[in-house]
């Protein structure tokens, strides 16, 4: 699985520029866009995937910080996770997200201990060089599961989402001035685009190298990723009887910076789905109260299926297994409507015209459809 970290890359930068760019241009996120360019119900459909897939991640990540919390101070993970859950409701409604996210995403450099791994370990690097850049195929119903899988953690709609609400949320005082300064907005594109190249390529290295670890050491010897205690064999290696403590750190931090993008996508796109006025006559105040209702009502869900999960004693790595899977099983239609919206030269100007960012976009749109269709095709042709 090593290739798709290294080849959808590109996708993904294009991915995210394309949303950034409809953001930036329009003033609006991409569930308003898609509302004001589709049917309703085309839009209906994919507001309701973003919301099912949305909200099952949210119970994902509530069950990593109960698993997390359990690695530092043992005891029940249902507790855990309803506290963990409170306790990222409170920062939201309190906290601007940016405020603590500077201080909360300097845990996520535990993920580098998976860098370690592959400094302490002995790992054929030759072949791994190969296999990444050479995909190789399993006719199984488990490969393209775990291929989807691994897709729903790196091409993931609510990340598009969030950046663009993010980008509305810091232009939307300048708009005026900054359409004014063509300079000006040529800078911000240029710093733009380098900024998504390098996030992207952070995050799918940090990824590569888990794939990597998790092979050269769990799996070398024959054994699975059956519990949270496994998973942390894998940075033992690197961070020796630390392993658990790194593990949590990496759980909780990632997932404290992934809940309000996740709730908050889920409810822009809740609220956009029930708005039938036009955005621009609508009162700023009044719709980002029933935002932050929305907001509120999906974390409730979240954190009541995750602390739900844990309680009929469902395999907490098991469900963050499945979230992913739901999260890559259910994103082509997503992708399908974003990268038509590229197309419409009113969403994203003379962007409409960059055949590369349109190519990259269907390409990975068809890659994870295939990908879909091949694993419930291998249950009737095995």
């Amino acid at each position: 699985m090593l290739w798709i970290c290294v080849l959808s890359y590109p996708s993904m930068v294009a991915f995210q520029l394309v949303a950034a760019r409809i953001a930036a241009l329009t003033g609006n996120g991409l569930t308003v866009n898609m509302r004001k360019h589709y049917s309703r119900v085309l839009f209906y459909i994919a507001v309701a995937r973003f919301l099912i897939a949305n909200i099952f991640n949210i119970a994902a990540d509530i069950v990593a910080m109960g698993i997390a919390a359990q690695l530092l101070w043992r005891g029940s993970i249902p507790i855990f996770a309803a506290l963990f859950g409170l306790a990222s409701v409170t920062l939201q409604w309190f906290i601007p997200y940016v405020r603590y996210a500077q201080v909360l995403k300097w845990l996520t450099l535990t993920l580098f201990a998976y860098v370690g791994v592959a400094v302490a370990v002995d790992m054929p690097w030759e072949t791994i060089g190969i296999k990444s850049l050479m995909p190789r195929i399993t006719w199984s119903e488990h490969y393209f599961t775990v291929l989807l899988a691994v897709l729903g953690t790196t091409i993931s709609p609510y990340l598009l989402f969030s950046q663009a609400d993010q980008q509305v949320e810091e232009k939307r005082p300048q708009v005026v001035s900054e359409n004014k300064d063509f300079c000006k907005r040529g800078r911000q594109s240029i710093v733009m685009r380098r900024n998504t190249m390098i996030r992207t390529a952070l995050s799918n290295g940090v990824g590569f190298f888990v794939m990597a670890a998790a092979a050269a050491t769990l799996h070398l010897n024959g054994n699975g990723l059956n519990n949270a205690r496994d998973a942390a064999r894998v940075i033992e290696p690197a961070m020796g009887g630390y392993a658990p403590i790194v593990l949590a750190l990496a759980f909780i931090g990632t997932a404290f910076l992934a809940l309000p993008p996740l709730a908050g996508s889920a409810a822009h796109a809740a609220v956009s789905a029930v708005d039938q006025q036009n955005d621009a006559h609508q009162d700023d105040g009044h719709r980002n109260r029933r935002i932050a209702l929305a907001l509120l009502a999906v974390m409730a869900l979240g954190v009541s299926i995750g602390v739900t999960l844990t309680i009929m004693r469902v395999e907490p790595i098991q469900i963050l297994y499945w979230g992913a899977v739901v999260n890559g099983s259910t994103a082509m239609p997503i992708m399908v409507l974003l990268v038509m919206l590229s197309t419409k030269r009113s969403a994203v100007g003379d962007l409409s015209a960059h055949w590369l960012l349109r190519a990259l976009c269907w390409l990975a749109t068809v890659c994870a459809g295939a990908a879909l269709v091949a694993r419930f095709a291998c249950n009737w042709f095995p």
